[in-house]
């Protein structure tokens, strides 16, 4: 029952809560190529709290701030889960919700004049990449 519980609960996360409009930008590409890298920073670098490993799950509001050849910055409202630290979801049924919530941030993405490469910031909670690996390493097995 609980797995069953948990499935639901999810699916309505996603059905409800993360149906923000697409990113839209004149200089950045695809909505999909801008979330998909502010869902790789955050993945890397991100903390909610005590969750050291939270992935974004879904974007619930996204407002375009900036919009230039160089620079674009979003302010996103957004579903959270650390599938790691909260016990794995839905697979075993041992999800305890401590580390599923709605977060707010705001993503700023550069172009290198030079190469053409993007790169992502963000405000909000990071810990230091040595940190989050020895988290992983513990939190993982």
């Amino acid at each position: 029952m609980t797995k069953l519980c948990s499935v639901a609960l999810a699916a309505i996360f996603v059905l409800l809560g993360c149906s923000a409009a697409p990113i839209e930008s004149r200089y950045f590409g695809s909505s999909y190529a801008i979330e998909s890298a502010i869902k790789r920073h955050y993945a890397r670098s991100a903390t909610e709290g005590n969750c050291y490993y939270p992935t974004i799950d879904g974007f619930t509001r996204v407002t375009v701030l900036e919009d230039t050849p160089e620079r674009l910055v979003v302010h996103a409202r957004y579903l959270y889960r650390d599938f790691i630290q909260d016990g794995g979801g839905d697979d075993d049924g041992r999800s305890t919700g401590r580390c599923t919530g709605y977060g707010e941030r705001t993503f700023t993405l550069t172009r290198d004049p030079e190469t053409g490469r993007v790169a992502v910031a963000m405000s909000g909670e990071q810990e230091e990449p040595a940190l989050r690996f020895l988290l992983r390493q513990m939190f993982s097995g």
